[in-house]
Parts: C-alpha cells; structure tokens; sequence
C-alpha cells in the first residue's frame, strides 16, 4: 500500500509549537478507535472465507454425476469415503474441464454477438482470453476493479472517491479497509501491483487446487476470499498501527493538529498481493523470480521475499512514510498463516456445509425427474 498525498504535511525536522500550558485543549479532530474496525476485518474474512467455501460445494454439487449423490442419509465419513471411490480430492479434471467448457461456449457466443469470425479482433481476444486459464482470468477481473477505481480517481470532482476509496486510520470508517484495497491512484502504484499479483496467481491457484478431503470444480472463489481476507488483515493492521500507535506518540510529542496533518490515508492492494508471494515462496520454495527493476536476475523466491520484508521492518522502524510497511508485513503474515492453517480450515468449513448442500442438490435433481 501507498500512503496517500495530503494537502500539508507537517516537517518533523522541527518540533511544532507546543500548545500552552493553560490554554483550553483543543478539541480531538479525528477518531483513534481501533474496535469496529477490528471488528469489520473479522467479520469481513469470515463472511469471505464463508462464501466461498459455499460457492465452491454449489459450483462442484451442480457439476457433479448423480452417482456421487446418492444416500443423502449416509454420515460425513461415508460421504467422503463414496466421494474417494468416484473421484479423486483436490482439482477434479472431468469437473475443471466443465468449467473450460462453458467459458469457451460463453465466449464463442461473444464473438457472434461483436460480428462473428470476420471480426479478427475479437476473435484473437476472445483465443487469448481462452488460453490463459481460470487463474490468470481471475487475476483480470482484479485487474480490472483496480482499473476502474483508478479511472474513477481521475473523475471531474471524484465522485468522493478519495473518502470512500482510501482507508483514513483518523476517520472512524471501516468500509474503507476493505475499498481501498481495490484502489490505485497513480499509474505505476496501479501497474506494479497489477503485475505482482497477475504474475502470482497461478501458482497460488496450484496451492489451493490441493485439497484432502473433498473435490472441487475450482478454486476461483478460495482465491478471492483469500484477495479480500488478506486485504482486510492487512488494512486493519495498518490502521491499529497508525491510529493507536502511531497516532498516540504523536499526540503526546506535537498535539493533534500536527498529528491530523501527518497521518495520511492509505491506499492498493500491495498487502494482498504480499499474501500471494508469500504463500507461493512457502509452496514452491525452489521457484526463482526476477524482480521488475532487476529482470535479468532470477532470485530465490525465498531470498527475494525475504529481502522485501527486511526492507519492510527497517521502514516500520525507521518511520518511512512513502509506503505503508505495516500493511505489507501484516499481508505477508497473512499469506504465510493461509499457507499453514488457513487453507484446510477452508476445507474443513467446507466439509461443514458439505452434507446439507449436497441434499440440496440432490432434492433438486429428483423435483427436476
């Protein structure tokens, strides 16, 4: 994350006048509550992770042969033991190639819509579209978002984008934890992160397509779920650090005028993103990657990751105000929790909804004849 432009920003090369002694205190301009937007994040993850898990049993159920609905009374551990028998856990290829499927038809009906094969254009899109996979898909729709907010920046008079689309650690709002995420203002802050997290994605998608229990027909809902979970941690870790800690030192040292002035919102989806290369570095430790500015250098994808958090720490410490350190480090936390725990926590919350679903399902196959 970028820590956004304010219209002043105090010099702390010199100590700003103390207020007097007996003078009234001023009154506070801004909110340092850390509660309710603690209390969003959570809420946020478990309504993601929640909503995922159910997408991904409706999207593999409604896929499924009716054979691997059969005794809707049987326990959970004789469900996964019939699933075994059928078809193998983790990435189902007969479920996968179902989804690849309908994506062709979906976009076989787009060219006929823009012209039909004499529109080369859409005909060399709708292929590239086809041939980068679920993953990268994914990884466009993101992309995409992020396009459209910074294009949004860029609006005669925004729109309020700026308050509803940078996260204020001084405002008292909690939507905003989760908004700014999505939200670029600069060109190179929109291009970087764009091509971190298209660039990690695939192998994320490689980690979550594992699984020990339960098939799926994709990972494409887990994988937004942990995009939004891993926003949310790492927003709500960058506003505790700047509202209480940040914000209190400064109170007691310049007043909060001088503090209202250096705390500036906070904005991109680079804690995210630090999630995905720090789950991919602990999935797929011998991967070397080059970094934007150093591309004719493969690094140990541990060793690269490693110097960027090193660099993150010494920011926090040192108080650099050009990125938002705490929110890297929190996603990168996040990311290595998710590789540990959080990834058969999923499947386990799946397994959970799994039963009930699967009658569902079969309920409805037997009301259709």
């Amino acid at each position: 994350m970028l820590r956004a432009s304010a219209p002043l920003r105090v010099s702390f090369r010199r100590r700003p006048a103390r207020p007097s002694a007996t003078a009234p205190a001023a009154p506070l301009l801004f909110s340092r509550r850390a509660a309710p937007q603690l209390a969003f994040a959570a809420g946020g993850v478990g309504l993601a992770l929640g909503t995922a898990a159910y997408l991904t049993n409706h999207d593999t159920l409604a896929r499924s042969p009716a054979s691997a609905l059969d005794d809707p009374n049987s326990d959970a551990g004789g469900l996964f033991a019939s699933w075994r028998r059928r078809l193998t856990t983790g990435l189902s290829p007969t479920l996968a190639r179902q989804r690849a499927d309908e994506a062709y038809s979906h976009a076989r009906d787009w060219v006929r819509g823009v012209g039909g094969p004499q529109n080369r254009l859409a005909v060399i899109a709708a292929e590239n579209w086809l041939e980068v996979g679920e993953a990268k898909r994914t990884a466009l729709g993101l992309v995409a978002s992020f396009a459209g907010v910074w294009v949004a920046w860029r609006l005669p008079g925004r729109y309020n984008v700026g308050r509803w689309w940078a996260h204020d650690a001084l405002s008292g709002r909690g939507v905003t934890i989760l908004t700014s995420t999505f939200s670029h203002r600069t060109l190179p802050h929109l291009v970087f992160n764009s091509l971190a997290l298209y660039s990690f994605t695939t192998a994320t998608f490689q980690f979550l397509d594992s699984s020990d229990v339960l098939p799926r027909s994709t990972s494409k809902y887990e994988y937004l779920a942990l995009f939004v979970s891993a926003g949310l941690v790492s927003g709500v870790a960058s506003h505790v650090w700047f509202s209480r800690v940040v914000a209190g030192r400064l109170l007691r040292q310049y007043g909060a005028k001088a503090t209202r002035e250096a705390i500036v919102p906070s904005l991109g989806a680079s804690g995210a993103v630090y999630a995905l290369v720090t789950l991919t570095a602990l999935s797929f430790p011998q991967t070397s990657i080059a970094l934007i500015f150093l591309p004719f250098f493969p690094l140990p994808i541990g060793l690269a990751t490693a110097g960027l958090l090193a660099v993150d720490v010494v920011g926090l410490v040192r108080g650099w105000r050009e990125f938002d350190h705490a929110a890297h480090l929190a996603g990168a936390a996040s990311g290595a929790l998710y590789w540990a725990v959080g990834h058969d926590l999923f499947e386990r919350l799946r397994s959970v909804m799994w039963p009930q679903q699967r009658r569902i399902e079969a309920e409805r196959r037997a009301s259709r004849g």
